[in-house]
């Protein structure tokens, strides 16, 4: 995959700060000028002065192409950039030692092989757990992953999650603060003062006999966060997969729907992408 950014502006700079302004990292840069992908003027260059007018063309680097799979992708939306797909509970978001193939990322990976990608390096951007069903985010290749970590996730994505808690949450709405660390096994996380700042935002939307459906609203991104945060609650994700005649998960979850300010037409202006699933 090329791409060409023109330096309009009259003053000088090099080949390494116009691409910074447009996403590219250090290690993707030095990837590049280390495989030889940058040209300027039809020869190929690392990081070099550039004058007003100046093209700078680049290619991917495609040493590190992701293993793609067969499979259905239930697509909810896509542009040249961007894809956001539905992601079934049950599915790991992406590979892992005990699943090298059967991820989400696999399956993406293959689908662009299908479209004409000749070395697919999709990255999603909005994980989920294996259990969590829902709206998911995936950047088609490293550019486009790049400008949105850039940007920051957090503050260009909004994330909403359906869930059933157990017992009868009392308020309507409310917000939980509270920092989450690693728990001892270094995988699940816990409540833990040291640890990152962590925000949930829930709303109630029906109260049942045993268990409570809520709307919640991530303001930050941490792993686990419902599942910890609705726990310190005292209100536990519960599986129960179905309520008020709504799919929600196996694990009591689903996200059901996201906003993004995504960069499009060449990662150079941003527009807001609403996705909601399901869509009524």
């Amino acid at each position: 995959m090329q791409f060409t950014f023109q330096l309009t502006a009259r003053n000088e700079t090099t080949t390494k700060r116009l691409l910074d302004r447009y996403g590219v990292s250090y290690r993707l840069f030095k990837r590049m000028a280390d495989g030889h992908a940058i040209t300027v003027k039809g020869k190929t260059v690392g990081n070099v002065p550039l004058a007003s007018g100046d093209q700078v063309i680049f290619a991917l680097p495609t040493d590190k192409p992701v293993v793609p799979a067969d499979g259905n992708l239930d697509i909810l939306f896509e542009d040249e950039n961007w894809l956001v797909v539905n992601k079934p509970g049950g599915c790991a978001s992406v590979p892992g030692p005990s699943n090298p193939r059967g991820s989400l990322l696999n399956v993406v990976a293959g689908y662009l092989v299908q479209q004409g990608y000749d070395a697919a390096q999709p990255a999603i951007i909005t994980r989920l757990d294996r259990d969590t069903a829902g709206v998911v985010l995936v950047a088609k290749h490293p550019l486009a992953q790049a400008r949105l970590d850039r940007l920051g996730v957090d503050q260009t994505v909004h994330k909403e999650y359906l869930a059933v808690v157990g017992g009868v949450v009392p308020q309507n709405w409310g917000r939980l603060e509270v920092a989450l660390g690693r728990d001892q096994d270094g995988v699940h996380r816990r409540v833990d003062s040291a640890g990152q700042y962590a925000r949930t935002d829930y709303v109630v939307l029906k109260r049942g006999q045993q268990a409570t459906l809520v709307r919640c609203t991530l303001r930050t991104g941490r792993t686990h966060q419902i599942r910890v945060h609705m726990a310190y609650l005292g209100h536990p994700l519960v599986a129960m997969p179905y309520m008020a005649g709504m799919l929600v998960s196996r694990r009591g979850k689903r996200c059901w729907r996201n906003v993004w300010c995504l960069p499009i037409r060449l990662l150079t202006t941003q527009s807001t992408c609403s996705v909601r699933y399901p869509r009524r």
